[in-house]
């Protein structure tokens, strides 16, 4: 595959991918330093050993059907129903492997690349688009699951999270936040629906361009797509929810419910949004491990053994199927880094999403 450029040279100021870059290694360094302290490395070897692999497997299964339902809502959100489940599939798996491989979030646009050269009738641009409201659904989720974590999980009667005055801070700000996203979808589908009207000269070409990120947005256009979208959002986040369950009863955390699988696919979901590493690393193993020995009260070396399999898990998987998705389209790593070359001085959308 040649990938040709896409960008023009006057989006390619690289400052800024640099500094968050920089920024990024900080932390993920920072936070590998904090881990690693005094961390009880025999016993956590030992919870490592006696992980079940059988439940691995099936949490592996769970997580690869994320991208499977991210593939199909992506079809609601472009309304086109030519364009293959295969190609949405493949560069879902692509797109987030490249998040766990390449800085600076590359994965978002190598997802809009990938797919745009798969399927001729779908411009980077327009793919673009669609990932945008991708991104305001998942974030309703995550916030409506904060909600709900906040209010039916077990905390132990002196934890600060019980505090009235403290959840109804929350309950405010989750209002606040959903009342910006009705504000942001309302916008958007009023741009979804207006007609442009495409010039002549220099601002012609900006025309286009937003002609094309405008049909990204065509599934705001419907309430039936937009029905579809939050479905499958719910069967998305579903999946994430049962990945994180199956994880913890592999590592042998039986005493913790749903409710706390939730409250760790929360946290999570809000930490990855932090500027960091590829994959994560060292942001995952603080977060999950901050969850299951601040909130849920577990030993630490059980909770830091967990945080060390639940990456690496993760990564594999998600690595994994990128890989096997490149194979599958008859693409290469050569390919993939020309890629990158047309669009590593973008960031993707920054917003809570999921572990993968």
């Amino acid at each position: 595959m040649r990938v040709r450029q896409v960008y023009p040279a006057e989006m390619t100021n690289g400052r800024p991918r640099h500094a968050t870059m920089w920024v990024g290694l900080v932390v993920a360094s920072a936070c590998l330093a904090l881990f690693a302290w005094n961390a009880p490395w025999e016993e956590i070897g030992r919870v490592l050993r006696g992980a079940d692999p059988a439940l691995i497997a099936l949490a592996g299964c769970c997580l690869l059907m994320t991208s499977v339902a991210r593939a199909w809502r992506w079809r609601h959100l472009l309304r086109d129903d030519a364009v293959s489940f295969r190609h949405r599939l493949t560069s879902t798996f692509i797109g987030f492997a490249g998040n766990n491989t390449l800085p600076g979030r590359l994965g978002e646009p190598l997802r809009c690349l990938v797919l745009s050269r798969l399927e001729r009738r779908v411009g980077f641009w327009q793919a673009a688009g669609s990932l945008v409201v991708e991104r305001v659904f998942d974030l309703a989720a995550a916030i409506a699951l904060l909600v709900v974590f906040l209010f039916l999980a077990p905390f132990p009667p002196d934890a600060a999270v019980r505090d009235a005055a403290f959840l109804g801070r929350i309950e405010k700000d989750a209002a606040a936040i959903a009342g910006v996203l009705v504000v942001l979808i309302t916008i958007l589908a009023v741009f979804a629906r207006r007609r442009l009207e495409i010039g002549t000269g220099w601002w012609a070409r900006v025309e286009r361009r937003l002609g094309s990120l405008q049909e990204g947005f065509a599934g705001l256009r419907s309430a039936r797509a937009m029905a579809a979208c939050s479905l499958l959002t719910v069967v998305l986040w579903t999946f994430m929810l049962l990945f994180e369950l199956l994880m913890l009863r592999a590592f042998g955390f039986t005493e913790l419910g749903i409710q706390h699988a939730l409250g760790l696919l929360v946290v999570l979901s809000f930490a990855i949004a932090l500027p960091q590493a590829p994959a994560g690393v060292g942001v995952v193993q603080i977060a999950s491990e901050t969850t299951l020995t601040a909130l849920y009260g577990m030993p630490i070396a059980r909770a830091k053994a967990f945080a060390i399999g639940l990456w690496v898990c993760q990564v594999a998987i998600v690595v994994g199927a990128g890989i096997v998705a490149l194979w599958i389209e008859g693409l290469s790593f050569g390919d993939v880094q020309r890629a990158r070359g047309t669009i590593e001085k973008l960031q993707g959308v920054a917003s809570p999403g999921s572990p993968e």
